[in-house]
């Protein structure tokens, strides 16, 4: 959107749409505070996209500030090639306004515990095709993360709550007969069990 103040919005109008809308900045407060606006993300500035690939001798980290990039300031990112702990830590607490991830060509295995957690824009991710565990409250608190999550076949392992307080997710989908730990809570306290094998 390029107007500073929120055009006013019909009812109906994209209605069960979960996106994101990109503001000018220092209007996010006039779109956000009007009516029909609050559910959608509303993220100041212009979208911005990283494709990084990561060698065995490099980093996420490095190759963003390579690219001339803040993590602070990636919407879109898509990581192929090596990911280790140092760099989930750089998405769980320096990349706050992620809106689409794609991590379906790095060779990790584990999404580490919390990595994901209250990232309030992020509408929807690609997992690692070799994934084989999701580690706890990994995704709790994405109440944007929408459609249907689907787990790539080794997933042997989903923690506590992992996808706690992800409202609009409508299933996470098991394509394999693996998983042999399967944490409490994976959806929060409401009971619904979104978790379906196919």
């Amino acid at each position: 959107m390029r107007k500073k103040t929120a055009p006013n919005l019909l009812p109906a109008a994209l209605a069960d749409s979960i996106t994101a809308i990109f503001v000018p900045l220092g209007s996010s407060d006039s779109y956000r505070g009007k009516k029909h606006w609050d559910t959608f993300a509303v993220i100041e500035g212009e979208p911005v996209e990283a494709f990084v690939q990561v060698g065995l001798m490099g980093s996420l980290a490095s190759e963003l500030v390579a690219a001339g990039l803040q993590p602070k300031d990636v919407n879109f990112l898509t990581v192929e090639g090596k990911l280790d702990e140092a760099d989930f830590t750089v998405i769980r607490d320096y990349m706050p306004n992620l809106v689409a991830v794609d991590l379906s060509k790095s060779n990790t295995t584990v999404i580490p515990e919390y990595t994901f957690t209250q990232k309030k824009y992020l509408l929807r991710i690609q997992l690692p095709k070799g994934l084989k565990s999701i580690g706890q409250r990994a995704f709790s608190g994405c109440g944007r993360l929408c459609g249907t999550l689907e787990l790539p076949a080794g997933v042997t392992a989903i923690e506590y709550g992992a996808f706690m307080g992800c409202d609009n997710l409508r299933y996470v989908v098991a394509t394999g007969n693996k998983i042999t730990t399967l944490g409490d809570s994976l959806f929060g306290e409401d009971g619904r069990n979104k978790l379906i094998y196919k």
